[in-house]
This record gives structure tokens, C-alpha cells and sequence, in this order.
């Protein structure tokens, strides 16, 4: 596993993931809804550092409808050093895990 984190704030880009100075990495994704029934809205963005652009030109997932108890799954991420695997719910209990491999 390289990350894993819960999401705290709704509404908020958080920082997952930052691919090492030097290494360029593979991953997956993994946002889990934890609610039993209520539906989340999830988004995923990867960028050069910086949090997502305004225009929406980062994001990979945008407001991706996940429903209670239920991941939502992203694999085969391609990502060089420096770039931020960033995530943004609209509900708390949602987390996010990242595996894969760096080199």
C-alpha cells in the first residue's frame, strides 16, 4: 500500500498520493463509500503538484455517484515524479487507498 487516508472535510481537495522525487509509479485506486446506504459523490483528480485546476481539466473521476457500502475503483494510473493523486467527497466516511508500485 502507498496511501491511505480518510477523507475528514467534505468539499475539500485532499492530497492522497505524491509520486516520489526520481521514481514514477503504477497504481489503483480505491474510494470506499463507508455509509451503509447513503450515496457519495466522489472525484479524483491527479495533477503536477498543485491543487486541481478551476477549469476541471485534472479530474479522472468528477462527481462519480458511489452508493453505501460500495468502492469505487480506478487501476492502471500512470503517474510521473511529483504529480498528486488528489480526492474530494461530498459526504464524510469515504476513504481513500492507493497500492501499486513505484520504480
Amino acid at each position: 500500500m502507498l496511501a491511505a487516508v480518510n477523507i475528514g472535510s467534505i468539499n475539500t481537495d485532499t492530497a492522497i498520493y505524491t509520486v516520489p522525487t526520481g521514481k514514477q509509479a503504477c497504481i489503483s485506486v480505491n474510494a470506499l463509500n463507508r455509509n451503509a446506504s447513503q450515496a457519495v459523490k466522489v472525484r479524483l483528480a491527479i495533477t503536477n503538484g498543485a491543487t486541481p485546476a478551476g477549469d476541471g481539466s485534472q479530474w479522472i473521476e468528477f462527481d462519480a455517484t458511489v452508493d453505501g457500502a460500495t468502492p469505487l475503483e480506478r487501476a492502471g494510473i500512470v503517474m510521473k515524479a511529483g504529480q498528486v493523486l488528489y480526492a474530494r467527497t461530498d459526504t464524510t466516511n469515504v476513504n481513500v487507498v492507493v497500492w501499486g508500485i513505484e520504480e
